[in-house]
């Protein structure tokens, strides 16, 4: 078993048996047994076979696809030295080769088939080592020191329970949750700024776990401020605090369910908010609900859901339901001003993170009563000529209609504010 796979048998499967000449990139495994849980090195080699001089990246970081006997695992691997990464000329029926680092799945082993997740990569045979029996440790060590205390056992028993979802991962569970920005406007004169954020409770499970669906439960805080500059205190005229619990039905980094040839259902999300502006007496306003929203996005011009230099245009509409929950006595008839509907849509160029140039958004929110609706429109763009150096983007906002703020949500306004905001 352990020769099946020794390297210059693998280096013939790999030019044989895996993907054509021209393909571009193609990885070597080692040929020894791999310890789960370890890092170690492989081998990628990018190949011109053409008869001109092309250009090659070699990114930070490739997604790579482990598979065999039922299970699939994904990852990423990583540049041995971050400062090989860029772009190089290749010539005419010339490779050139790197190093990089593959971090072994904790509860794998047996035979496994490891290949890129680039268009045209071979298939590379790894051989992956039985994982250590920590269950079975726990229970011989508790037999064999009887005198041991029974905490012990069960210390050991809760955390091979843990270790048998956990795997650790790369980023962190935090993120933005709704768009964040500064914005000033003339008539009043006032700023109007938003901070979001979300946590993602179940951060580190594996992908073969039965608790895998918890990775998509979130907590979530938004804070919407009104800076009334026209008084001489300068104080803030109105905020809305609404902390969140919801969760993700489905994949935000790569939409199933396609419905059509690049239209996928990217989410439905479920969740409840509350939102109060933190006053006592008559001015006093807070409102609890429920609600209910998919997201489906449309990819113009996107090569391959998993290309990490891509860069696309992506339309996006997110329609949004809501039941209020509880009593809305401090707000009487909100539902005539903020109804219990919104759509929003939504064009931007991304890559496979984030906006990287223009981004446009309208969302319209319907009130009850006939004649109460809600317009804002919202443009971006990154800065001209230092948006390397200057992360976030010129925002220009323009809103019309009811319940931009809860203390005056039975006010119509009109606003247009320019400022800065987060990538979206």
């Amino acid at each position: 078993m352990r020769r099946l796979i020794a390297l210059p048998l693998l280096c013939v499967f790999l030019i044989c048996a895996g993907s054509p000449a021209d393909a571009g990139v193609m990885v070597i495994a080692p040929s020894d047994p791999l310890t789960p849980g370890t890092s170690v090195e492989v081998q990628v080699v990018f190949t011109n076979a053409e008869s001109v001089t092309v250009e090659k990246t070699f990114p930070v970081a490739l997604g790579y696809r482990l598979s065999g006997g039922g299970t699939d695992v994904e990852g990423l691997l990583r540049l041995a030295q971050e400062s090989d990464a860029g772009t190089v000329s290749l010539g005419a029926n010339a490779f050139v080769r790197k190093t990089y680092t593959f971090q072994v799945p904790q509860r794998w082993s047996g035979l496994g088939r490891l290949s890129l997740t680039l268009p045209g990569s071979n298939v590379a045979l790894v051989e992956i080592a039985e994982p250590p029996l920590q269950v079975a440790k726990a229970v011989q060590s508790d037999q064999s020191q009887p005198d041991q205390p029974e905490e012990y056992g069960v210390i050991e028993t809760i955390e091979s329970a843990v270790d048998d979802v956990y795997e650790r991962r790369d980023g962190s569970p935090f993120g933005i949750h709704e768009p964040m920005f500064f914005l000033y406007g003339l008539n009043p004169d006032e700023a109007k700024f938003q901070i979001s954020f979300k946590y993602r409770l179940f951060h580190n499970i594996r992908q073969d776990s039965p608790l895998r669906w918890l990775q998509n439960l979130n907590v979530a805080y938004t804070q919407l401020s009104f800076w009334d500059f026209d008084s001489a205190s300068k104080p803030f005229r109105d905020s809305s605090y609404k902390p969140e619990l919801f969760y993700d039905i489905g994949d935000p980094v790569n939409p199933k369910g396609l419905i059509l040839p690049g239209l996928g259902l990217r989410r439905v999300r479920l969740g409840v908010q509350h939102e109060s502006n933190g006053r006592d007496g008559p001015d006093s306003r807070s409102l609890n609900y429920a609600y209910i929203q998919p997201e489906f996005v449309y990819d113009f011009g996107r090569d391959s859901p998993g290309c990490e230099e891509c860069v696309w245009w992506e339309l996006s509409v997110k329609p949004k339901t809501w039941l209020y929950v509880g009593s809305t006595s401090d707000n009487p008839e909100i539902d005539d001003f903020r109804g219990h509907a919104e759509i929003a849509v939504r064009i931007m160029e991304r890559d496979a993170e984030r906006q990287t140039g223009v981004g446009l958004m309208a969302s319209l929110r319907k009130g009850d009563a006939q004649d109460k609706a809600t317009l804002t429109i919202d443009a971006t763009t990154p800065f001209p000529f230092v948006q390397k150096l200057f992360t976030p983007n010129l925002h220009v906002q323009y809103m019309s209609g009811y319940s931009e703020s809860l203390l005056g949500f039975n006010q119509k306004d009109t606003r247009l504010r320019v400022g800065v905001g987060t990538r979206w």
